[in-house]
């Protein structure tokens, strides 16, 4: 059952009554999990396990057709696995940019040949986030679990400055083994003039059952006096930088609330949660989705146009109880919620 908008609009407080939420507009991020493959077994990330097919190239065609008629300009993000295994990227971000959307993707970094920079840029992709998690190869390499990780990115980087666009940013999951490395990063990222952008370890990606234990067995959670103090340090300062307006993507409060989170992950902390309330996403699964760790409120193969996903009842439920949550997940870059 879809609620039509003038509904929606009018009956809200009968609707948060009913354990029902509205989303205040139109999602503006658009998420495209395009593929779970990939080849790198990374400390932090499962999906590589996953065997997930492929939905074919028509089904994210009609995704994106589907998203511009009805958002008009929005930003979309091409993400996996690794999305540069699917050999008809190019093809799919010229699709997106035709249709007014500002497109980006996440990469590992080791497929991206000449061959491949070129047709990115060709097909108007205007950020690459590029996973380096750390300075020393040393600490990339063993955190993305492959040897010649870290000269990979470097390479990769030398290329990309070489074409107006992409423009990199630097995509970093903070943890206790490279927090020590953080001032260096931000270094060496500002003397190459990019940007960087900080996620704060979580669960793994790749299993999407919510464990409020997980980080009790995670070999990269901070556990002694010293490996906080450098956690602390090392946002101490992203947020000098960010203050400054330099070089750093997060927000001030969400930087400051991870060290709440590195110290009290299963504790709430007090942020509030933006998932599918101005973004929606879509798995390899074709499952369409408002949070990552609950269900999903649909999916491609029902035939149902995407936008009337969005105001289901399902959606509204679901949202409900996004706006709710106290995991500590709000802090991931797609779900925080910036103060206004």
């Amino acid at each position: 059952m879809n609620l039509p908008e003038r509904l929606l609009t009018r009956a809200t407080p009968v609707l948060q009554q009913a354990r029902l939420k509205p989303a205040p507009g139109l999602p503006d991020q658009v998420h495209l999990s395009v593929t779970d493959r990939c080849f790198l077994p990374c400390a932090h990330c499962d999906i590589w396990r996953n065997k997930t097919i492929d939905l074919p190239e028509a089904t994210w065609l009609n995704v994106l057709d589907q998203m511009g008629a009805w958002l008009g300009k929005a930003s979309v993000n091409f993400v996996g696995g690794e999305p540069l295994l699917r050999k008809d990227l190019e093809r799919l971000m010229t699709r997106a940019t035709a249709l007014g959307f500002d497109v980006s993707f996440n990469t590992n970094g080791w497929l991206l040949d000449d061959r491949r920079a070129a047709g990115l840029a060709d097909a108007g992709a205007r950020i690459a986030y590029l996973s380096m998690d750390g300075f020393r190869a040393e600490t990339i390499d063993r955190s993305r679990g492959r040897v010649g990780t870290q000269a990979k990115l470097v390479e990769v980087c030398d290329r990309l400055d070489k074409r107006p666009n992409p423009r990199v940013v630097i995509a970093c999951i903070l943890h206790a083994e490279n927090a020590g490395e953080i001032p260096d990063l931000l270094h060496w990222v500002k003397e190459r003039g990019y940007e960087l952008v900080v996620q704060p370890l979580y669960q793994n990606f790749g299993e999407n059952a919510h464990d409020p234990a997980w980080w009790r067995s995670s070999p990269l959670w901070p556990t002694t006096p010293d490996q906080l103090s450098r956690i602390d340090h090392a946002l101490d300062v992203l947020i000098d930088e960010r203050s400054r307006w330099g070089k750093v993507c997060n927000e001030v409060a969400q930087l400051r609330a991870f060290k709440h989170h590195f110290r009290n992950p299963a504790v709430p902390n007090g942020q509030t949660c933006k998932a599918g309330h101005s973004d929606i996403a879509f798995d390899p699964a074709g499952n369409v989705r408002l949070c990552y760790f609950l269900e999903p409120v649909g999916n491609l193969s029902e035939g149902v146009p995407i936008a009337a996903m969005w105001n289901r009842l399902g959606a509204l439920r679901r949202r409900y109880e996004v706006s709710r949550c106290t995991r500590s997940c709000n802090l991931l870059n797609c779900n925080f919620d910036a103060p206004g």
